[in-house]
């Protein structure tokens, strides 16, 4: 890995460490959603500050250096991709609770409204 490739890669890092902790301080981003791009940061610089990691896994897998870069890639956008899922499987989970703790709240004050309306009539005879 050259000079240059290392300063980019500490460059990324820290950029995304630093940009994920200031959406966390402006409360633009959960600290729950966080972790995933705070892992990320740290990672690009370990790899940055100790090349010999990324070389010592792609002699465990017998992998190029490339294609470890590749695996790593991908497994970043999968972990990603499935962190949304939960994210949003819990959302539509709790969307639907609430449809139905509304419809049941509306029924309830359709009946206490025709109770009323009931009421107001044998009154007013």
């Amino acid at each position: 890995m050259t000079f240059l490739q290392r300063i980019l890669i500490i460059g990324a890092g820290a950029f995304i460490l630093v940009l994920t902790f200031e959406l966390i301080r402006r409360r633009k981003l959960n600290e729950e959603y966080s972790l995933l791009w705070l892992g990320t940061g740290i990672v690009l610089l370990l790899f940055a500050l100790f090349p010999s990691i990324l070389y010592y896994i792609s002699g465990l897998l017998h992998l190029h250096y490339l294609t470890t870069m590749l695996l790593a890639n991908f497994l970043f956008l999968t972990s990603i991709v499935l962190h949304f899922s939960v994210i949003i499987s819990q959302h539509t989970n709790r969307e639907t609770e609430l449809t139905q703790r509304l419809a049941i709240l509306e029924w309830k004050l359709n009946t206490l409204e025709r109770k009323k309306a009931c009421t107001e009539l044998e009154d007013g005879e």
